[in-house]
Protein backbone atom coordinates (compact mmCIF):
# COMPACT_ATOMS: atom_id res chain seq x y z
CA UNK A 1 0.00 0.00 0.00
CA UNK A 2 1.22 3.46 -0.91
CA UNK A 3 -0.34 6.77 0.11
CA UNK A 4 0.25 10.46 0.75
CA UNK A 5 -1.35 13.04 3.02
CA UNK A 6 -0.24 16.66 2.80
CA UNK A 7 -0.90 20.30 2.13
CA UNK A 8 0.70 22.95 -0.07
CA UNK A 9 0.43 26.57 -1.18
CA UNK A 10 -2.50 25.83 -3.47
CA UNK A 11 -4.84 25.39 -0.49
CA UNK A 12 -2.98 26.28 2.71
CA UNK A 13 -1.75 29.84 3.42
CA UNK A 14 1.67 30.51 4.92
CA UNK A 15 0.30 30.90 8.46
CA UNK A 16 -0.97 27.32 8.29
CA UNK A 17 2.05 25.85 6.49
CA UNK A 18 4.54 27.24 8.98
CA UNK A 19 2.84 25.33 11.80
CA UNK A 20 3.88 22.14 10.00
CA UNK A 21 7.40 23.18 9.02
CA UNK A 22 9.97 20.50 9.92
CA UNK A 23 13.72 20.77 9.47
CA UNK A 24 16.91 19.54 11.13
CA UNK A 25 16.36 17.54 14.34
CA UNK A 26 12.61 18.26 14.25
CA UNK A 27 12.38 16.45 10.91
CA UNK A 28 14.23 13.40 12.23
CA UNK A 29 12.01 13.34 15.32
CA UNK A 30 8.89 13.57 13.16
CA UNK A 31 10.03 10.61 11.05
CA UNK A 32 10.70 8.58 14.19
CA UNK A 33 7.28 9.39 15.65
CA UNK A 34 5.48 8.48 12.44
CA UNK A 35 7.48 5.26 12.18
CA UNK A 36 6.29 4.11 15.59
CA UNK A 37 2.79 3.56 14.23
CA UNK A 38 1.96 -0.07 13.46
CA UNK A 39 -0.01 1.18 10.46
CA UNK A 40 3.12 2.67 8.83
CA UNK A 41 5.96 0.50 7.51
CA UNK A 42 7.84 3.22 5.60
CA UNK A 43 7.67 7.01 5.62
CA UNK A 44 9.23 10.01 3.87
CA UNK A 45 8.45 13.56 5.01
CA UNK A 46 8.82 16.22 2.30
CA UNK A 47 8.81 19.69 3.83
CA UNK A 48 9.52 22.90 1.88
CA UNK A 49 8.33 26.47 2.13
CA UNK A 50 5.34 25.58 0.00
CA UNK A 51 4.41 22.09 1.19
CA UNK A 52 4.43 19.49 3.92
CA UNK A 53 3.71 16.00 2.58
CA UNK A 54 3.88 12.62 4.30
CA UNK A 55 4.46 9.66 1.98
CA UNK A 56 3.83 6.27 3.60
CA UNK A 57 3.75 2.56 2.82
CA UNK A 58 2.02 0.07 5.07
CA UNK A 59 -0.44 -2.82 5.30
CA UNK A 60 -3.58 -0.70 4.66
CA UNK A 61 -4.09 2.91 3.59
CA UNK A 62 -7.10 3.79 5.83
CA UNK A 63 -5.16 2.96 9.00
CA UNK A 64 -1.99 4.67 7.77
CA UNK A 65 -3.95 7.77 6.75
CA UNK A 66 -5.55 7.95 10.18
CA UNK A 67 -2.13 7.75 11.83
CA UNK A 68 -0.73 10.54 9.64
CA UNK A 69 -3.80 12.73 10.21
CA UNK A 70 -3.46 12.30 13.97
CA UNK A 71 0.23 13.23 13.84
CA UNK A 72 -0.29 16.34 11.69
CA UNK A 73 -3.23 17.46 13.80
CA UNK A 74 -1.14 17.23 16.98
CA UNK A 75 1.61 19.29 15.39
CA UNK A 76 -0.85 21.80 13.97
CA UNK A 77 -2.70 22.40 17.21
CA UNK A 78 0.54 22.64 19.18
CA UNK A 79 1.95 25.10 16.66
CA UNK A 80 5.58 25.29 15.60
CA UNK A 81 7.84 27.01 18.13
CA UNK A 82 8.37 29.86 15.70
CA UNK A 83 4.68 30.62 15.06
CA UNK A 84 4.11 34.33 15.61
CA UNK A 85 0.98 34.99 13.61
CA UNK A 86 -2.68 34.95 14.50
CA UNK A 87 -4.18 35.99 11.17
CA UNK A 88 -2.94 35.02 7.70
CA UNK A 89 -3.26 36.58 4.27
CA UNK A 90 -6.73 35.09 3.85
CA UNK A 91 -7.92 36.44 7.20
CA UNK A 92 -8.09 32.94 8.66
CA UNK A 93 -7.06 32.32 12.25
CA UNK A 94 -5.14 29.02 11.94
CA UNK A 95 -5.71 28.24 15.60
CA UNK A 96 -9.46 28.21 14.98
CA UNK A 97 -9.46 26.53 11.57
CA UNK A 98 -9.69 22.81 10.86
CA UNK A 99 -6.52 21.31 9.40
CA UNK A 100 -8.56 18.94 7.25
CA UNK A 101 -9.81 21.73 4.98
CA UNK A 102 -6.23 22.37 3.83
CA UNK A 103 -5.16 18.75 3.23
CA UNK A 104 -5.25 16.39 0.27
CA UNK A 105 -4.79 12.61 0.26
CA UNK A 106 -3.99 10.12 -2.50
CA UNK A 107 -3.54 6.36 -2.60
CA UNK A 108 -1.69 3.99 -4.91
CA UNK A 109 -0.78 5.25 -8.35
CA UNK A 110 -2.51 8.57 -7.67
CA UNK A 111 -0.07 9.12 -4.81
CA UNK A 112 2.79 8.31 -7.18
CA UNK A 113 1.36 10.68 -9.79
CA UNK A 114 1.28 13.46 -7.23
CA UNK A 115 4.94 12.95 -6.28
CA UNK A 116 5.90 12.86 -9.95
CA UNK A 117 4.11 16.18 -10.47
CA UNK A 118 6.01 17.64 -7.52
CA UNK A 119 9.39 16.37 -8.75
CA UNK A 120 8.68 17.69 -12.24
CA UNK A 121 7.87 21.14 -10.88
CA UNK A 122 4.23 21.06 -11.95
CA UNK A 123 2.93 21.77 -8.44
CA UNK A 124 5.46 24.45 -7.52
CA UNK A 125 4.41 28.05 -6.94
CA UNK A 126 6.46 28.88 -10.04
CA UNK A 127 5.76 26.01 -12.44
CA UNK A 128 9.02 24.40 -13.52
CA UNK A 129 11.26 25.88 -10.81
CA UNK A 130 14.38 23.80 -10.35
CA UNK A 131 15.10 23.59 -6.62
CA UNK A 132 12.19 21.30 -5.73
CA UNK A 133 13.99 18.30 -7.24
CA UNK A 134 16.87 18.77 -4.82
CA UNK A 135 14.38 19.05 -1.97
CA UNK A 136 12.71 15.77 -2.98
CA UNK A 137 16.14 14.14 -3.05
CA UNK A 138 17.02 15.51 0.39
CA UNK A 139 13.74 14.26 1.90
CA UNK A 140 14.38 10.79 0.48
CA UNK A 141 17.99 10.68 1.72
CA UNK A 142 17.02 11.93 5.19
CA UNK A 143 14.33 9.28 5.58
CA UNK A 144 16.65 6.58 4.23
CA UNK A 145 19.39 7.46 6.70
CA UNK A 146 16.80 7.37 9.47
CA UNK A 147 15.94 3.80 8.48
CA UNK A 148 12.40 4.73 7.42
CA UNK A 149 12.60 3.77 3.72
CA UNK A 150 11.92 0.26 2.50
CA UNK A 151 11.48 -1.29 -0.92
CA UNK A 152 8.20 0.41 -1.83
CA UNK A 153 9.13 4.05 -1.12
CA UNK A 154 12.65 3.43 -2.39
CA UNK A 155 11.27 2.43 -5.79
CA UNK A 156 8.81 5.34 -5.79
CA UNK A 157 11.34 8.06 -5.00
CA UNK A 158 14.04 6.74 -7.32
CA UNK A 159 11.44 6.80 -10.11
CA UNK A 160 10.44 10.36 -9.18
CA UNK A 161 14.05 11.58 -9.16
CA UNK A 162 14.73 9.97 -12.53
CA UNK A 163 11.62 11.62 -13.95
CA UNK A 164 12.61 15.01 -12.53
CA UNK A 165 16.02 14.74 -14.13
CA UNK A 166 14.53 13.79 -17.51
CA UNK A 167 12.06 16.67 -17.34
CA UNK A 168 14.87 19.17 -16.81
CA UNK A 169 17.15 17.68 -19.47
CA UNK A 170 14.54 17.00 -22.17
CA UNK A 171 12.26 20.04 -21.82
CA UNK A 172 12.65 23.77 -21.28
CA UNK A 173 10.29 23.93 -18.33
CA UNK A 174 13.08 24.70 -15.83
CA UNK A 175 14.09 28.02 -17.35
CA UNK A 176 15.89 30.39 -14.96
CA UNK A 177 13.04 32.89 -15.13
CA UNK A 178 10.62 30.67 -13.23
CA UNK A 179 12.55 30.25 -9.97
CA UNK A 180 11.38 31.65 -6.66
CA UNK A 181 14.30 34.06 -6.63
CA UNK A 182 13.38 35.39 -10.06
CA UNK A 183 9.77 35.82 -8.99
CA UNK A 184 10.92 37.68 -5.86
CA UNK A 185 13.11 40.03 -7.88
CA UNK A 186 10.27 40.62 -10.37
CA UNK A 187 7.92 41.51 -7.52
CA UNK A 188 10.51 43.83 -6.00
CA UNK A 189 11.02 45.56 -9.34
CA UNK A 190 7.30 46.14 -9.74
CA UNK A 191 6.85 47.32 -6.14
CA UNK A 192 9.74 49.80 -6.37
CA UNK A 193 9.05 50.94 -9.92
CA UNK A 194 12.43 49.60 -11.07
CA UNK A 195 15.71 48.40 -9.58
CA UNK A 196 18.18 50.67 -11.33
CA UNK A 197 20.39 52.45 -8.82
CA UNK A 198 18.69 50.85 -5.80
CA UNK A 199 20.31 49.46 -2.65
CA UNK A 200 19.22 46.10 -1.22
CA UNK A 201 19.77 44.10 1.96
CA UNK A 202 19.77 40.30 1.76
CA UNK A 203 19.33 38.34 4.98
CA UNK A 204 20.54 34.75 4.72
CA UNK A 205 23.42 33.19 2.79
CA UNK A 206 21.74 30.16 1.21
CA UNK A 207 20.99 29.30 -2.39
CA UNK A 208 17.94 31.56 -2.56
CA UNK A 209 19.91 34.59 -1.37
CA UNK A 210 22.67 33.84 -3.86
CA UNK A 211 20.24 33.67 -6.78
CA UNK A 212 18.48 36.85 -5.63
CA UNK A 213 21.81 38.67 -5.36
CA UNK A 214 22.86 37.77 -8.89
CA UNK A 215 19.51 38.73 -10.36
CA UNK A 216 19.36 41.99 -8.42
CA UNK A 217 22.76 42.88 -9.83
CA UNK A 218 21.53 42.02 -13.32
CA UNK A 219 18.46 44.19 -12.71
CA UNK A 220 20.51 47.28 -11.92
CA UNK A 221 20.90 47.26 -8.13
CA UNK A 222 24.13 49.12 -7.41
CA UNK A 223 24.63 48.27 -3.73
CA UNK A 224 24.13 44.93 -2.00
CA UNK A 225 24.43 44.34 1.73
CA UNK A 226 24.46 40.76 3.02
CA UNK A 227 23.69 39.68 6.58
CA UNK A 228 23.79 36.16 8.00
CA UNK A 229 23.91 34.46 11.38
CA UNK A 230 27.24 32.81 10.45
CA UNK A 231 29.73 35.56 9.45
CA UNK A 232 31.93 33.16 7.46
CA UNK A 233 29.02 32.20 5.20
CA UNK A 234 28.07 35.84 4.69
CA UNK A 235 31.63 36.78 3.79
CA UNK A 236 32.01 33.88 1.34
CA UNK A 237 28.79 34.72 -0.52
CA UNK A 238 29.53 38.45 -0.39
CA UNK A 239 32.80 37.86 -2.23
CA UNK A 240 30.98 35.88 -4.94
CA UNK A 241 28.25 38.45 -5.61
CA UNK A 242 30.04 41.70 -4.81
CA UNK A 243 28.14 42.48 -1.60
CA UNK A 244 29.05 44.10 1.71
CA UNK A 245 28.89 41.55 4.56
CA UNK A 246 27.49 42.65 7.92
CA UNK A 247 26.69 40.83 11.13
CA UNK A 248 23.07 39.89 11.72
CA UNK A 249 23.12 42.12 14.78
CA UNK A 250 23.87 45.11 12.54
CA UNK A 251 20.76 44.76 10.38
CA UNK A 252 18.93 47.54 12.21
CA UNK A 253 21.78 49.93 11.45
CA UNK A 254 21.66 49.41 7.65
CA UNK A 255 17.91 49.31 7.03
CA UNK A 256 17.85 53.08 6.59
CA UNK A 257 20.37 52.76 3.74
CA UNK A 258 18.32 50.43 1.50
CA UNK A 259 15.07 50.43 -0.42
CA UNK A 260 14.67 46.62 -0.54
CA UNK A 261 15.07 43.79 1.98
CA UNK A 262 14.84 40.12 1.02
CA UNK A 263 14.98 37.64 3.91
CA UNK A 264 15.36 33.90 3.31
CA UNK A 265 16.78 32.09 6.33
CA UNK A 266 16.21 28.80 8.08
CA UNK A 267 15.89 30.46 11.48
CA UNK A 268 13.20 29.09 13.81
CA UNK A 269 12.68 32.55 15.30
CA UNK A 270 12.02 36.12 14.17
CA UNK A 271 14.79 37.89 12.29
CA UNK A 272 13.13 41.28 11.84
CA UNK A 273 10.84 42.53 14.58
CA UNK A 274 8.44 45.43 14.22
CA UNK A 275 10.40 47.35 16.86
CA UNK A 276 13.67 47.01 14.91
CA UNK A 277 12.14 48.13 11.61
CA UNK A 278 10.16 50.97 13.22
CA UNK A 279 13.30 52.35 14.89
CA UNK A 280 15.25 52.14 11.63
CA UNK A 281 12.49 53.85 9.64
CA UNK A 282 11.94 56.85 11.91
CA UNK A 283 11.48 59.92 9.74
CA UNK A 284 11.62 57.84 6.55
CA UNK A 285 9.49 58.95 3.59
CA UNK A 286 10.82 56.82 0.71
CA UNK A 287 9.25 53.35 0.35
CA UNK A 288 10.85 50.25 1.87
CA UNK A 289 9.88 46.93 0.27
CA UNK A 290 10.43 43.80 2.37
CA UNK A 291 10.11 40.29 0.89
CA UNK A 292 9.93 37.49 3.46
CA UNK A 293 10.70 34.23 1.64
CA UNK A 294 11.17 32.09 4.76
CA UNK A 295 8.86 29.57 6.37
CA UNK A 296 8.47 29.89 9.31
CA UNK A 297 8.53 33.54 8.43
CA UNK A 298 11.44 35.83 9.31
CA UNK A 299 9.54 39.11 9.58
CA UNK A 300 6.95 40.02 12.19
CA UNK A 301 3.60 40.44 10.48
CA UNK A 302 2.80 43.91 11.86
CA UNK A 303 5.88 45.28 10.11
CA UNK A 304 3.58 45.66 7.10
CA UNK A 305 1.52 48.22 9.04
CA UNK A 306 4.44 50.63 9.48
CA UNK A 307 4.43 53.84 7.41
CA UNK A 308 6.29 53.61 4.08
CA UNK A 309 6.80 49.84 4.49
CA UNK A 310 5.39 47.25 2.06
CA UNK A 311 5.71 43.67 3.36
CA UNK A 312 5.20 40.63 1.12
CA UNK A 313 5.47 36.98 2.17
CA UNK A 314 6.16 34.00 -0.08
CA UNK A 315 2.48 33.59 -1.04
CA UNK A 316 2.64 36.95 -2.84
CA UNK A 317 4.97 35.44 -5.45
CA UNK A 318 2.28 33.28 -6.99
CA UNK A 319 2.11 33.89 -10.72
CA UNK A 320 5.29 35.99 -11.05
CA UNK A 321 7.77 34.85 -13.70
CA UNK A 322 5.34 32.79 -15.80
CA UNK A 323 4.89 35.19 -18.65
CA UNK A 324 6.11 32.95 -21.48
CA UNK A 325 3.89 30.38 -23.11
CA UNK A 326 5.16 26.84 -22.44
CA UNK A 327 2.39 24.65 -23.77
CA UNK A 328 4.75 22.34 -25.68
CA UNK A 329 7.03 21.91 -22.66
CA UNK A 330 4.14 21.12 -20.36
CA UNK A 331 2.72 18.59 -22.79
CA UNK A 332 6.09 16.84 -23.03
CA UNK A 333 6.38 16.80 -19.23
CA UNK A 334 2.99 15.10 -19.00
CA UNK A 335 4.07 12.50 -21.56
CA UNK A 336 7.22 11.73 -19.57
CA UNK A 337 5.18 11.52 -16.40
CA UNK A 338 2.70 9.03 -17.86
CA UNK A 339 5.60 6.95 -19.12
CA UNK A 340 7.10 6.93 -15.62
CA UNK A 341 3.72 6.02 -14.08
CA UNK A 342 3.46 3.04 -16.44
CA UNK A 343 6.96 1.83 -15.57
CA UNK A 344 6.29 2.18 -11.84
CA UNK A 345 3.02 0.27 -12.15
CA UNK A 346 4.75 -2.59 -13.96
CA UNK A 347 7.46 -2.68 -11.28
CA UNK A 348 4.82 -2.79 -8.55
CA UNK A 349 2.98 -5.63 -10.26
CA UNK A 350 6.13 -7.70 -10.70
CA UNK A 351 7.11 -6.97 -7.10
CA UNK A 352 3.85 -8.52 -5.90
CA UNK A 353 4.66 -11.88 -7.46
CA UNK A 354 8.31 -11.92 -6.28
CA UNK A 355 7.52 -13.81 -3.02
CA UNK A 356 5.51 -16.38 -4.98
CA UNK A 357 8.39 -16.84 -7.44
CA UNK A 358 10.81 -17.27 -4.54
CA UNK A 359 8.51 -19.84 -2.91
CA UNK A 360 8.19 -21.67 -6.22
CA UNK A 361 11.97 -21.71 -6.61
CA UNK A 362 12.34 -23.27 -3.17
CA UNK A 363 9.75 -25.88 -4.15
CA UNK A 364 11.54 -26.66 -7.42
CA UNK A 365 14.96 -26.84 -5.77
CA UNK A 366 13.66 -29.20 -3.10
CA UNK A 367 12.09 -31.44 -5.75
CA UNK A 368 15.30 -31.43 -7.78
CA UNK A 369 17.39 -32.35 -4.73
CA UNK A 370 15.04 -35.24 -3.92
CA UNK A 371 15.16 -36.63 -7.45
CA UNK A 372 18.92 -36.14 -7.67
CA UNK A 373 19.52 -38.16 -4.50
CA UNK A 374 17.24 -40.89 -5.85
CA UNK A 375 19.05 -41.03 -9.20
CA UNK A 376 22.51 -41.00 -7.67
CA UNK A 377 21.43 -43.81 -5.37
CA UNK A 378 21.11 -46.00 -8.46
CA UNK A 379 24.46 -44.81 -9.84
CA UNK A 380 26.78 -45.59 -6.96
CA UNK A 381 28.97 -47.61 -9.30
CA UNK A 382 29.92 -44.45 -11.23
CA UNK A 383 33.09 -42.51 -10.35
CA UNK A 384 32.64 -39.15 -8.61
CA UNK A 385 33.53 -37.19 -11.78
CA UNK A 386 30.66 -38.79 -13.71
CA UNK A 387 28.27 -38.34 -10.78
CA UNK A 388 29.15 -34.61 -10.86
CA UNK A 389 28.19 -34.51 -14.55
CA UNK A 390 24.76 -35.84 -13.59
CA UNK A 391 24.41 -33.18 -10.87
CA UNK A 392 25.34 -30.35 -13.27
CA UNK A 393 23.02 -31.67 -15.99
CA UNK A 394 20.07 -31.65 -13.57
CA UNK A 395 20.91 -28.17 -12.26
CA UNK A 396 21.27 -26.63 -15.73
CA UNK A 397 18.02 -28.19 -16.89
CA UNK A 398 16.11 -26.83 -13.88
CA UNK A 399 17.73 -23.39 -14.17
CA UNK A 400 16.84 -23.02 -17.86
CA UNK A 401 13.25 -24.13 -17.41
CA UNK A 402 12.78 -21.97 -14.31
CA UNK A 403 14.28 -18.90 -16.02
CA UNK A 404 11.83 -19.22 -18.91
CA UNK A 405 8.93 -19.72 -16.51
CA UNK A 406 9.87 -16.72 -14.35
CA UNK A 407 10.27 -14.47 -17.39
CA UNK A 408 6.79 -15.36 -18.56
CA UNK A 409 5.29 -14.90 -15.07
CA UNK A 410 6.87 -11.45 -14.78
CA UNK A 411 5.63 -10.43 -18.23
CA UNK A 412 2.09 -11.52 -17.41
CA UNK A 413 2.19 -9.82 -13.99
CA UNK A 414 3.48 -6.56 -15.47
CA UNK A 415 0.68 -6.36 -17.99
CA UNK A 416 -2.25 -8.06 -16.31
CA UNK A 417 -4.06 -8.59 -13.00
CA UNK A 418 -1.42 -9.71 -10.49
CA UNK A 419 -3.93 -11.55 -8.31
CA UNK A 420 -4.79 -13.77 -11.25
CA UNK A 421 -1.11 -14.67 -11.67
CA UNK A 422 -0.80 -15.50 -7.98
CA UNK A 423 -3.89 -17.68 -8.08
CA UNK A 424 -2.55 -19.48 -11.14
CA UNK A 425 0.74 -20.20 -9.38
CA UNK A 426 -1.21 -21.57 -6.44
CA UNK A 427 -3.27 -23.89 -8.64
CA UNK A 428 -0.46 -25.12 -10.94
CA UNK A 429 2.38 -25.47 -8.50
CA UNK A 430 0.70 -25.71 -5.09
CA UNK A 431 2.66 -22.86 -3.53
CA UNK A 432 2.30 -23.35 0.24
CA UNK A 433 -0.22 -21.07 1.97
CA UNK A 434 1.36 -17.95 3.40
CA UNK A 435 3.97 -17.85 0.59
CA UNK A 436 1.76 -16.61 -2.22
CA UNK A 437 2.92 -13.01 -2.15
CA UNK A 438 0.27 -11.78 0.27
CA UNK A 439 2.30 -12.33 3.43
CA UNK A 440 3.60 -9.26 5.27
CA UNK A 441 6.64 -7.88 3.54
CA UNK A 442 9.94 -8.40 5.28
CA UNK A 443 11.86 -5.25 6.10
CA UNK A 444 13.93 -4.21 3.09
CA UNK A 445 17.52 -3.14 3.28
CA UNK A 446 17.68 0.25 1.60
CA UNK A 447 20.66 1.29 -0.45
CA UNK A 448 20.35 4.94 -1.42
CA UNK A 449 20.81 5.26 -5.20
CA UNK A 450 20.54 9.03 -5.33
CA UNK A 451 23.96 9.51 -6.94
CA UNK A 452 22.71 7.85 -10.11
CA UNK A 453 19.99 10.46 -10.48
CA UNK A 454 21.66 13.37 -8.69
CA UNK A 455 20.99 16.94 -9.77
CA UNK A 456 23.19 20.01 -9.85
CA UNK A 457 20.90 21.98 -7.56
CA UNK A 458 22.17 22.64 -4.06
CA UNK A 459 19.83 22.24 -1.14
CA UNK A 460 18.19 25.63 -0.59
CA UNK A 461 17.27 27.34 2.60
CA UNK A 462 13.55 27.93 3.19
CA UNK A 463 12.23 30.04 0.35
CA UNK A 464 13.81 27.76 -2.21
CA UNK A 465 10.79 26.14 -3.78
Amino acid sequence: MLGILGLDHHWAPAAVRERLAFSGPALTEALAELGQSEAISEVVLLCTCNRTEVYVAGPAWPAARQAVEAFLTRQYLAGAPAVRLSVDARNVDPAQASLGQYCYAYEGLEAARHLFQVAAGLRSMQVGESQILGQVKDAFVTASRAGMVGEELHGLFIAALKLGKRVRSETGIARADVSISSAAVALARDALGGLQGRAALLIGAGRTSELCARQLRAGGVTRLILANRTPEHAQALAREVGAEPVALSQVGQVIGQVQLIISATAAPHLILSAATVAEACKGRHSPLVILDLALPRDVEEIVGLLPAVCLYNIDALHGYGEGLERTADLERVRELMEEAIGELHRWQQVRKVAPAIAALRRHVDASQETELRRALGHLEHLPEQEREVVRQFGQRMVDKMFHHLVSRVRDVAANGPTDAVLDLLMQLFAVPPGQNGREPEREAEVEVEVEAVSTKERAPEPGGE
